[in-house]
């Protein structure tokens, strides 16, 4: 086996086409991380792993995806990069390649995540928006929700706003940041209207579907279908049951990951 150095990449894709990150068992998917592994492991002339920070959905996208890959030495961090965006499909691209230390890994090394989903309430999303933009089919109180957000702040047991977690699994997160906010646009796309509008959610990590279902709870407090204090319910009981919908996949964007 060659030498190898340790590269973190920072990725942005359009999730739309994918079957999320995670490469399953079979790896005959359409998943991101798949098709990172088969141009790296063409890079190296031997199979190779990427580590991502988080397994997206499918159907999630990411702006600053990060990851961790070996490469073999001899190789500087321009022309791996070049090679990966010239070998990746259009829908994926990296943004940028650095060497890191053997100790670096993307997922266990992460200190916190930060997530957006964008929705617009009650009007027509564009063709151009559709795969980036949930639209809900009410009209919201955004006050309602700003309120609701800031119970989300703090440490606490989110198992009530997870899916199929395991019994055993520790499920106690800290989220720093619970924001709803008018929104411009994502990245390039703008939103000249004026009514896209965007959750925030910054916390050390998220359960499955957590930010989903976060997103689902905070739209139906804002149409008016929950009330703000269920937010604390499910806290308290840690029941699924008494949180909101799980919102699509479409309108989710990992922004940024901290280390």
């Amino acid at each position: 086996m060659e030498n190898t150095t340790n590269y973190k990449l920072t990725i942005s894709y359009d999730g739309t086409g994918f079957q999320g990150w995670q490469k399953l068992s079979a790896g005959k998917e359409n998943t991101v991380q798949g098709r990172l592994e088969a141009v790296a492991s063409k890079l190296n002339g031997f199979e190779t792993t990427v580590t991502g920070a988080g397994r997206t959905d499918a159907g999630v996208h990411a702006l600053g995806q990060v990851a961790n890959v070996r490469i073999r030495d001899g190789i500087g961090s321009g022309e791996i990069k070049d090679y990966f965006n010239r070998y990746l499909p259009e829908t994926i691209v990296i943004n940028g390649c650095e060497p890191v230390s053997d100790r670096f890994n993307a997922r266990l090394s992460a200190k916190a995540k930060t997530y957006d989903y964008y929705f617009t309430a009650d009007r027509k999303v564009s063709p151009f928006e559709r795969k980036y933009v949930y639209r809900y089919p009410k009209e919201t109180d955004v006050a309602e929700m700003a309120e609701a957000c800031r119970l989300l702040e703090g440490t606490y047991d989110f198992r009530g706003f997870a899916s199929a977690v395991p019994k055993k699994k520790n499920t106690v997160r800290t989220i720093t940041e619970a924001s709803v906010s008018p929104s411009r646009g994502i990245g390039v796309f703008t939103d000249e209207a004026g009514e896209l509008m965007r959750i925030r959610l910054t916390g050390d990590g998220f359960l499955y579907n957590q930010v989903r279902i976060i997103a689902g709870t905070l739209l139906e407090i804002g149409s008016g279908s929950m009330r703000i204090d269920d937010i604390k319910t499910v806290i308290e009981t840690c029941d699924r049951s008494k949180a909101g919908f799980t919102a699509p996949p479409q309108g989710l964007f990992l922004v940024k990951v901290y280390y």
